[in-house]
């Protein structure tokens, strides 16, 4: 029962990533603590699924494949894995799990802390779950319904991650690192800020009070909002906060739902304001559950 019930609770998991343990929350995360560096390596785009269909019909259960099937919907490249930063983040995983230490910085008097463990942990988005009955999905699913997580694992001109997955006795731990590769200098040529998420006709986004976010480059202008709409298909208001006071230091938009957004329902979201001195304004829907937005 006791695994059943932390297991129910991970819907709730981007309200409660940074809170103690002792609050009860079944996971834990954190960003990266450093940002991108300012030397650039050339951009590789990731891979593609060659002679499937992309994204695949149903969500992949391991971490470079959710990874990927999250930055398809979101319209941006996929990833590769980098296997010396995998092998970084699978160090920093065992710390975290071991020693129930979830953090940017390792303890160097803590078993398993080292120097290859540190570099992922300066650099990655961090996890951990209480129990046992965790996979790397889980880990991938909660980034992505907290913001700062989610940006840094959506940015559209990163070309390869590293991840690390573990199992200690009573807790598991995940670790991803999204800055060592970071490729900031390509984007002035990307074409497709900002980056949706969820994204325009959208549907099966989680019920809860998921953030809608709209990402704009790391290294530029912070845009400004003037009007801001999140209703139901049918008309009806949904009452939400937007601001742009991002975390890590991102630019862009994030919209939080007041309440609950309803399952199997169809919403409406509209923003306007400006970025970089000229207007923008966007209007699209995406759908929770099964409902089917229009196309």
């Amino acid at each position: 029962m006791l695994l059943i019930a932390r297991r129910a609770l991970r819907a709730l998991v981007p309200l409660v990533c940074l809170a103690a343990a002792a609050l009860g929350a079944p996971v834990r995360a954190e960003e990266p603590a450093d940002l991108p560096p300012r030397a650039y390596a050339p951009l590789v785009l990731g891979p593609t699924s060659a002679g499937a269909p992309w994204p695949p019909a149903a969500t992949p259960g391991d971490w470079l494949g959710r990874v990927n099937y999250y930055r398809a919907v979101a319209g941006v490249a996929l990833v590769s894995e980098d296997a010396a930063l995998s092998a970084n983040c699978a160090e920093h995983a065992r710390y975290v799990a071991e020693n129930d230490h979830l953090t940017h910085t390792q303890d160097p008097s803590k078993p398993y802390a080292s120097d290859a463990g540190q570099i992922c942990a300066g650099k990655g988005n961090v996890w951990i779950g209480y129990g046992t009955a965790w996979a790397p999905a889980d880990s991938v699913d909660s980034w992505m319904a907290s913001v700062g997580h989610r940006l840094w694992l959506l940015y559209p001109t990163t070309p390869a991650f590293g991840y690390g997955f573990y199992s200690a006795a009573s807790r598991e731990a995940a670790a991803l690192d999204v800055l060592s590769r970071a490729n900031l200098g390509a984007d002035g040529a990307y074409a497709g800020w900002p980056v949706r998420y969820p994204a325009a006709g959208q549907s099966g986004v989680p019920a809860g009070r998921y953030p809608i976010t709209l990402l704009w480059r790391y290294i530029g202008a912070t845009p400004q909002i003037t009007a801001t709409s999140l209703r139901t298909a049918g008309g009806a208001p949904i009452a939400h906060s937007a601001d742009t006071s991002l975390p890590s230091g991102h630019k862009g938009v994030q919209i939080v739902p007041a309440t609950d957004l309803p399952d199997d329902t169809v919403f409406e979201v509209s923003v306007s304001g400006t970025y970089d001195g000229a207007p923008f304004s966007y209007n699209w829907t995406f759908a929770t559950g099964a409902a089917q937005p229009a196309p």
